[in-house]
Order: structure tokens, then sequence, then C-alpha cells
């Protein structure tokens, strides 16, 4: 236990703050977000400026004897494992990680972020369609007062995806994503736009972004990836279906999301840790085109003026921002918060792009107010005839010009 105390730092648009804590330090706890008269851990509830959060107290799943016997309380989805020895390989944001035998390894997570594991391992369709495919899905699930406690991996090794070469990563995001792709469902882009307002809300963030989605930009089933979180099998480097994030839970609806939505994270994960050009971003997305579905790499879908992968950068700097928020974290907050600063430059692009956009529906509008001037009479056909043409013309040019300033998708 460590004494609580306080301290606060004014970071330009909002305030760091950690609050009183009652438990080590260690990083899955909230302290950027925990009230002052939140109770601990093991008091099954505490309360943030975001929300309550649901908790359970876990200490004693990190030894062995709690592993002898499944917990008589929820339900077990999927094989309990025998476990000979538990091992923590580390603490992170989103909780333990513990080793159990020469080949499992387990999530454990101190707090209720939703069932997406559970519904991994219940839904046989998806499982099978990821089978064979560079990522690890839970092979039993922990699952008690509406939590996914307790996950348990086939995997040897964790690794960090930052340490393997970022390009075959995405490439076998890639293929993940074609094979989810007969699960997909239509784009909502109104309950994306939402998410982002959500975000931007709780925030207090001076940035605002909304954007249209095309047909060609659809809906996943939800898988949570993180390149800290990897697994190494036999010199292979592979994903893990894990919990999602506490910030993202706390903030946001569990909407399905775009395969863009997730290389972005994965790319905004690369690029604050090792940093990023034009013409990185442009092999990592050539390198996940070339194994999705060949609908993802239509142009509309790759356009920044329907969204594209720049709305989803902005979605998953939103999201660091908020975990930076969530536990303190100056340094991530401020790389965050940087590169919402250059949103403007991107807004007013598209901005001028708009005004190029609204030429295309003036000129149909003159060439009907030409029409209509000619079956009335109050101009000769010639003049109306003329006047309807060059509308048209400069309708259809502003529409090539707006569509040809399209900032490129990387």
């Amino acid at each position: 236990m460590v004494t609580p105390f306080y301290f606060i730092t004014i970071h330009r648009s909002f305030v760091w703050r950690t609050f009183p804590i009652t438990m080590d330090d260690t990083p899955w706890w909230p302290s950027g977000i925990i009230t002052e008269d939140s109770s601990g851990l093991d008091s099954g509830v505490i309360q943030t400026v975001f929300g309550s959060i649901q908790s359970w107290d876990f200490k004693a799943c990190l030894s062995t004897k709690w592993w002898q016997n499944p917990p008589e309380n929820g339900a077990i989805w999927g094989e309990w494992p025998e476990v000979t020895t538990v091992e923590i390989i580390k603490h992170d944001r989103k909780g333990v990680l513990l080793k159990l035998n020469d080949y499992q390894v387990a999530r454990v997570s101190p707090f209720a972020v939703g069932n997406d594991l559970s519904r991994l391992v219940q839904y046989q369709p998806w499982r099978q369609a990821l089978s064979d495919l560079a990522i690890a899905l839970p092979s039993m699930v922990y699952f008690a007062d509406n939590q996914d406690r307790i996950a348990v991996y086939e995997c040897q090794q964790i690794t960090s995806g930052l340490n393997h070469d970022s390009e075959q990563i995405a490439s076998k995001l890639g293929s993940i994503h074609s094979a989810l792709n007969q699960f997909c469902t239509p784009n909502t882009e109104r309950r994306w736009n939402d998410r982002l307002k959500d975000i931007e809300a709780e925030l207090k963030v001076t940035t605002l972004w909304r954007a249209p989605h095309s047909e060609f930009t659809v809906g996943l089933p939800r898988l949570n990836l993180d390149l800290e979180v990897m697994g190494l099998d036999g010199g292979e480097v592979n994903f893990i279906a894990d919990i999602r994030s506490l910030a993202e839970h706390l903030l946001c609806e569990p909407d399905r999301l775009p395969g863009l939505a997730t290389l972005m994270l994965i790319e905004q994960q690369i690029s604050f840790a090792n940093g990023m050009n034009t013409d990185a971003r442009k092999s990592l997305l050539q390198a996940y085109l070339s194994t999705a579905p060949n609908s993802y790499g239509n142009k509309k879908a790759l356009s920044t003026l329907m969204g594209g992968p720049w709305i989803w950068r902005y979605h998953a700097v939103l999201l660091a921002f908020a975990e930076a928020r969530t536990f303190g974290d100056e340094e991530l907050g401020q790389r965050a918060e940087n590169w919402l600063n250059d949103v403007s430059r991107i807004q007013a692009h598209l901005g001028v792009l708009r005004l190029w956009k609204s030429g295309l529906w003036g000129g149909v509008v003159g060439a009907v107010v030409a029409f209509f001037a000619w079956r009335m009479e109050t101009v000769s056909p010639t003049i109306a005839g003329v006047t309807a043409m060059l509308c048209l013309v400069g309708s259809l040019t502003c529409n090539m010009i707006y569509w040809s300033k399209d900032p490129k998708p990387y």
C-alpha cells in the first residue's frame, strides 16, 4: 500500500491529475481519473470522472492453488487449463498477464470492460473462420458479473509487435479481416460519428471531425488487438484477441468498426513509439490492402473526403489521448495533443474542397433555373441553352477539382 497523495500538472487544454490511490502504483490502475471519494478495487465498484467501473479482487488467482478448481460463481467457456505454476509476465494497462505452463498464458482483467472474448469462444463460425490464421483466440474464458475476468490462450511467449516487421504484421491483419469479411455489417456512419462526438465531449478537445462513409466501409466482428501484447510461437509473431481498453469502454459504445480502424490503431502505436513518415504510412497501408478484401482498397473507401484512413487516424489518436488521461500519462498526452493540433490543417483543406463541392450543386441549380426561364419565355432559347450548358460544364469542372484534390490516404 502507498500513502495517498495528489499532484496536478497544468497541460494546455486540460489538467493532468493524479488522484489519491489506495494500492500499489500498477500500470492498470486508472490514477488519472479516480475520484477522491472512490473505494478500492475490492469494493466491487470504483468511481472515476468518466463514470463508475465494476471491479473484482483478483489477487487469489495469482496463486497456483486458485487454479486447481474452477470457481463456482460465474460461467466457464471453453476448457479449464491445467496449471503447474503461476508466473506474472507483466502488468500492463489492461491488467495482468500470467504464464500458466509451457504452452498457455492468461489475461486477467481487474475491471469489467465487456464480453468480447466470451463471445469469441461461444460463436463457432468466427472461430472457424480465424483458425490457422495469425491470431490466438481464447481457449477458455471465465465470465462473471457480466464481465470477462480471465482469458486463457495457447501461446508460448508474449512479445511486443513493435520489435517486429510492421508490414508483415499489417499483412497478417489484412488476412484476418478477409476471413471476417463474410460476417460484416453495412456501415453505421451515424454511430461512428457519434462515437467521435462522445470522446471529444468527454476529453473536452477543441477538434471536431465528422465524415460520411462509403458503402465499401463495413463493420467487422470485434477484435481488440494490441501491438504490445502479441504471441511468439516458433519464431512467428501472432496477434492475441485481447480485452477492450478501459478508456474505450468508459467513453464509447461497443460498436463494430471497420478494418481500417484497427489498422490505424496499430499505426498510431508504431508512430508514437518509433515515428512514421509518409512513405512508412503508405507501405503499411499497402501491406494491409495486399491481403485485405479488394473492396477495402476501393478509391472511395480510402478517400479522405469519405472518411478513409484519416478519420480513423483521428479516432486512434483520440483514444490514445483518452488513455493518457485515464492513466495520467503526460508524455503520451503531449504526443496525442501535438497530433490533434495538426488536424485543423487537414480540416482547412477539406473546407476548401467543400466550396468546390458547392459549385457542383450551384451549377445544377443554375441549369434548372435556365430551363424554367426558357419555359416561362423570360429569356430566348439560345440564351437559356448557353446558360444551362455553361452551368453544367462549371458543375462538372467543380466536381472534378473536388475529387482531384482529395488528400492522399497516407
